[in-house]
């Protein structure tokens, strides 16, 4: 008899551990990365996106985020575009490159071109995204416009 209470009671535990480890909940646990931007006749479509931070000196609390988007594109497959916003707050809100609370830069062949003045703009944070828009002129005369993305937050 004991040998089955304890039989029993073992398979009870197996089944509830068993359950236990079932993820069947609604959460959202993955992001889909990207980012477009038109460069002239040209459309920009990133093949990966990567998000990352950056403290900066031990008396200053404020943290860089920059979004980096790497082409897709056979042609030039090196291409990438740089953006980022100073002293980010985990908030929404448009960022003046001008004004020095953004900055952008687009690499083409190897070459850089630094953002001028234009803007960066988040209009969603969630608890696993970024998302927004961009558009900016380089020290080259090239205008990135139309330039949208989706991140993870790092």
């Amino acid at each position: 008899m004991k040998k089955v209470v304890v039989s029993a009671l073992v398979i009870l535990a197996a089944c509830f551990a068993f359950v236990g480890c079932i993820k069947n909940r609604p959460y959202v646990t993955t992001t889909n990365p990207s980012m477009t931007v038109d460069i002239g006749n040209y459309k920009f479509i990133a093949s990966s996106v990567r998000t990352s931070t950056i403290d900066t000196q031990r008396l200053d609390t404020s943290t860089t985020l920059i979004i980096n988007g790497y082409t897709s594109d056979r042609v030039s497959p090196d291409d990438e575009i740089i953006i980022s916003i100073a002293n980010y707050k985990g908030v929404t809100g448009t960022f003046s490159i001008v004004q020095g609370q953004a900055g952008a830069m687009y690499i083409h062949s190897g070459t850089p071109a630094v953002g001028l003045g234009g803007i960066v703009s988040i209009n969603s944070v969630s608890s696993t995204t970024i998302s927004g828009y961009f558009s900016f002129n380089t020290d080259d005369g090239i205008a990135l416009t139309n330039g949208k993305f989706v991140a993870n937050k790092p």
